[in-house]
């Protein structure tokens, strides 16, 4: 299956603490959660396909290039994708796959209570 859009092709930026790696609070530089088999087979799935994988993260490249090294997970940049020239720090994506996500609805009276009731997936109860 082709992973071509409008002649370019897509590309999916996913965050690295809850996504990638297992994530319950920061505990500080360095400490980082063990892969997430599922995560990572996904990824596997969709560098099949010919997606562009960045990897988005409030840590730094140095600090987690090693961990996707030695986990082969698949991934193309990290906190950027070059071949977007933009002002901003978010790097340009068709996809963003977070813990901490909620899709906008269009109608943001209503999703004022999804906003205020929020928890990540590894936070439900």
């Amino acid at each position: 299956m082709a992973s071509i859009l409008n002649g370019t092709r897509r590309t999916i930026a996913v965050d690295f603490d809850g996504v990638i790696a297992e994530y319950d609070g920061w505990k500080g530089s360095g400490v980082l959660g063990a892969p997430r088999l599922d995560v990572v087979a996904a990824l596997r799935a969709l560098r099949g396909e010919g997606w562009k994988i960045v990897i988005f993260t409030t840590r730094g490249e140095a600090e987690i290039s090693a961990y996707l090294s030695e986990h082969q997970i698949p991934h193309d940049e990290i906190n950027r994708n070059s071949d977007y020239k933009t002002q901003g720090l978010k790097p340009v994506a068709d996809v963003y796959w977070d813990d901490r996500a909620l899709r906008y609805s269009g109608d943001a009276q209503k999703d004022l209570e999804l906003i205020r009731g929020f928890r990540t997936w590894s936070g439900r109860e």
